[in-house]
């Protein structure tokens, strides 16, 4: 297995080999910044600590990138709805922040390979009687505007007879207010995120419900659509993440659980 500054050693010397035109990898390297867009209230993927510093996967895996093209890391503190109005606006070199890659917005923007997988989970209130996916039939549900989870439940709640009942926030700390105050009956957010508000919960008022049937949520780095250097160098990078064992090093510390692929084995790149 290849020694980790083995693998930084080898990621920074293509780094450095020139193209024939200027891309924005070179833009990063001779910058001496690479700029990530985070999700800060997102734990474990993004959050501050108690030093109000930037903590989590994603902040981590932003430190290793710039680790490995000999650059500094900068956290940009960024909410979800614009992760990608942030590179558009070049705010931000790449966007680190736990983005479903879907064609819809590979239309304005270029994906990496995955790097990280999650799951779809609800949570719903104990004794509310919300245990399957079908019981959120005619219920409130809280999601965040302009996010998968958004997304995947209105795409599904369309073939019910009752229609979509979501009501969309701007932020996960908005709808985490809302459904503890009884606005609605249910969120809908990633199993990692759902996990951490459950273990952090005083009342035990919540409990998780069930998983939303049929979807893998597939998290990709995102960079501007004419950024294919740096979009080949970070595929590069998050292979040898995973041959080196850093991969699997960051899921453990912050998810826990069980490790999972970053590719179907059915498909390949």
């Amino acid at each position: 297995m290849l020694h980790r500054y083995a693998y930084l050693a080898a990621l920074a010397a293509f780094a450095c080999a020139a193209p024939a035109h200027a891309d924005k990898l070179d833009d990063v390297i001779n910058s001496g910044t690479l700029r990530c867009a985070v999700m800060l209230d997102f734990p474990p993927a993004g959050f501050r600590n108690k030093d109000n510093q930037p903590a989590g996967y994603d902040v981590e895996y932003c430190n290793d990138m710039a680790a490995a093209l000999g650059v500094k890391a900068e956290i940009v503190e960024t909410a979800s709805q614009q992760r990608i109005p942030a590179l558009v606006t070049n705010q931000v070199d790449v966007t680190i922040g736990s983005m479903t890659a879907t064609t819809e917005r590979a239309k304005t923007v270029l994906f990496s390979h995955p790097y990280l997988v999650y799951k779809l989970s609800v949570i719903s209130r104990v004794g509310s009687g919300i245990k399957s996916w079908e019981a959120l039939r005619g219920k409130n549900v809280a999601v965040v505007r302009g996010t998968t989870p958004e997304a995947e439940y209105l795409k599904q709640c369309a073939a019910w007879a009752e229609g979509c009942l979501n009501q969309s926030y701007g932020s996960n700390a908005e709808q985490l207010l809302a459904f503890s105050q009884g606005k609605a009956d249910a969120l809908i957010e990633t199993n990692t995120f759902v996990t951490e508000i459950l273990k952090a919960q005083k009342d035990k008022s919540m409990e998780l419900c069930c998983y939303v049937p049929n979807f893998t949520d597939w998290s990709a780095i995102a960079v501007n659509r004419g950024d294919v250097g740096l979009r080949d160098w970070i595929n590069l990078f998050i292979f040898y993440q995973v041959e080196s064992g850093r991969y699997k090093a960051l899921f453990e510390k912050w998810f826990g659980g069980e490790v999972p692929a970053l590719a179907r084995a059915d498909v390949q790149y």
